[in-house]
């Protein structure tokens, strides 16, 4: 469609409609939160009154209309027997015809019978044509029915009573082939002798009808005012119960994103809203704590890196100023504190790529007891000159095959003793053990003393940490060893953690799958 036929087809809208659908659009977009949930409680509550309200019109009109048909019903059958009576009294229906008895009489016996009221004509006031008409029936209205004056119905009017053949013998002619009246056999001994009918009654008079239904609508449109005031007080009541803390979970994280994040939120519920609060509180938290470790980390890092820095600069500048000869001891100094600010930025570069998932592993099958021998072996010498006794316990089977990254377990165990001959003091023991735990692997580095204190066993694998901060750099390493072997061990889907030691230091355990999936 071409854009012109588009704008033939939005000018046939009249431009005041257009503008107010725009202004309804427009103010649905920004409802509140109380005013969406007044506005569907109290359509809610409208819809169910106005439904309930028609049910029962509806139902009180109908029944009504039931009830004067089958009050018709009863009478007729009543009436019929009395004709019965009389014409067996007479001796026949002939008789009967010829005995000159009239409908009204009739009327008042039965009337006298049931205990019924007559209308009777006010005096000086002409005869009425027909029999009388007869009050309410015996068993009386409803009791939320409209209330029916005495002889309304005109119940001697619609009575006519007819012999076998069709002959009116008393009463109104009434037509039985439309369906507009009710007929009941007179029978005596099984014969029948003649026939009743009645017309049926029309529907409650307009007046009583229409007074009945303004009071019930009257009811029913307080009743509706009644609860659409209690429920917009609800709806209030209900939005204002949820949107209050909503508004302050509003507040908050808008705090949050501003950087403030030691902005916390108070709450004793126990609903959804609650939980709510306590994640925000929660990351609020892990925000604050990883900002923390930032800026922690970023200090470190920059304190760390100055070190060698620091000291290359002051040999550079010895050697330029000729205060230190150049030498092949002065150059084997500077290269020394170049590999060690390199093996720095690597070990910073490893961290920074398991922290993206990036973390190269090449897993292969390999014998997990082979690779603690090997790296058993290569810290013996070192540990003996330290007087330090190096101890190895390996499983019965004397082989353990697994799907490991070789290279990077080998680091992490490298790692471990690294660090506990560092710290270990002489003389004194280290043990490296392995077992198999089912489907898993545990490695366990212990050292006796000195030990950790239980308050620094959780940091001990952040980055840069050390517990003790009077070590000497020398001794103290830069604090990376434990990160990098928690972020290797993470990579094979193990855990690492640290406890008290039953040497008297410090005990490194290691579980890893046997078999290990690459991390993705």
């Amino acid at each position: 469609m071409s854009s012109g036929s588009a704008r033939a087809r939005k000018s046939t809208i009249p431009p005041g409609l257009l503008d107010n659908l725009e202004y309804v659009m427009t103010l649905t977009m920004h409802l509140r939160l109380v005013h969406t949930l007044s506005l569907l409680l109290l359509g809610v509550i409208l819809a169910a009154v106005l439904a309930f309200g028609g049910l029962l019109a509806w139902n009180l009109r109908s029944g009504f209309d039931d009830y004067l048909a089958t009050r018709d019903s009863e009478r007729l059958e009543r009436f019929a027997t009395l004709i019965a009576e009389h014409v067996q009294l007479a001796g026949g229906m002939a008789p009967f015809r010829s005995s000159g008895i009239d409908l009204r009489s009739l009327l008042e016996e039965f009337a006298g019978r049931q205990g019924l009221p007559l209308r009777r004509p006010p005096p000086g006031a002409p005869p009425e044509m027909g029999p009388p008409d007869m009050g309410p029936p015996d068993m009386g209205p409803p009791p939320d029915a409209p209330p029916m004056p005495p002889g309304s119905d005109g119940f001697g009017s619609r009575i006519g009573v007819y012999a076998p053949d069709g002959e009116l013998v008393l009463g109104m002619p009434l037509d039985n082939a439309s369906g507009a009246t009710l007929e009941r056999p007179v029978t005596i001994e099984g014969k029948l002798v003649a026939r009743v009918r009645m017309a049926r009654s029309a529907a409650v008079p307009d007046a009583v009808e229409a007074a009945f239904l303004r009071r019930q609508y009257l009811g029913i449109a307080l009743l509706a005012g009644a609860l659409s005031a209690l429920g917009l007080l609800g709806a209030r009541w209900l939005a204002g119960r949820w949107a209050r803390p909503l508004l302050d979970i509003q507040h908050a994280t808008a705090r949050i994103a501003r950087g403030e994040l030691a902005t916390r939120l108070s709450t004793t519920r126990s609903d959804e809203i609650g939980d709510l609060v306590r994640n925000i509180n929660s990351m609020a938290e892990g925000l604050q704590r990883l900002e923390g470790a930032r800026r922690r980390w970023i200090a470190e890092i920059s304190h760390e890196l100055r070190t060698p820095l620091t000291v290359l600069r002051g040999e550079l500048d010895a050697l330029t100023e000729g205060v230190r000869p150049l030498s092949l001891a002065a150059v084997i100094s500077l290269r020394e504190e170049i590999l060690r600010l390199g093996s720095m930025v690597d070990d910073l570069h490893l961290l920074a790529m398991a922290d993206l998932n990036a973390l190269p592993c090449y897993f292969a099958e390999c014998d997990a007891v082979q690779l603690s021998r090997r790296v058993h072996q290569r810290f013996a010498r070192r540990a003996s000159m330290l007087g330090i006794a190096l101890e190895l316990a390996m499983p019965a089977e004397g082989a353990l095959s697994v799907y490991w990254d070789s290279q990077r377990i080998e680091q992490v165990l490298t790692n471990l003793l690294e660090n506990s001959l560092c710290y270990t003091d002489s003389p004194g023991r280290v043990r490296l053990s392995l077992e198999r735990r089912q489907e898993q692997v545990r490695f366990r580095v212990d050292d006796s003393k000195p030990g950790v204190p239980a308050a620094d066993l959780g940091r001990l694998f952040e980055p840069l940490y050390r517990f003790d901060a009077s070590r000497s750099r020398n001794r103290g390493g830069s604090g990376l060893g434990l990160a990098i072997c928690a972020a290797l061990v993470r990579a094979h889907a193990g855990t690492i953690r640290a406890a008290a030691s039953e040497l008297g230091g410090l005990s490194i355990l290691i579980d890893l799958p046997v078999t290990a999936e690459p991390a993705r």
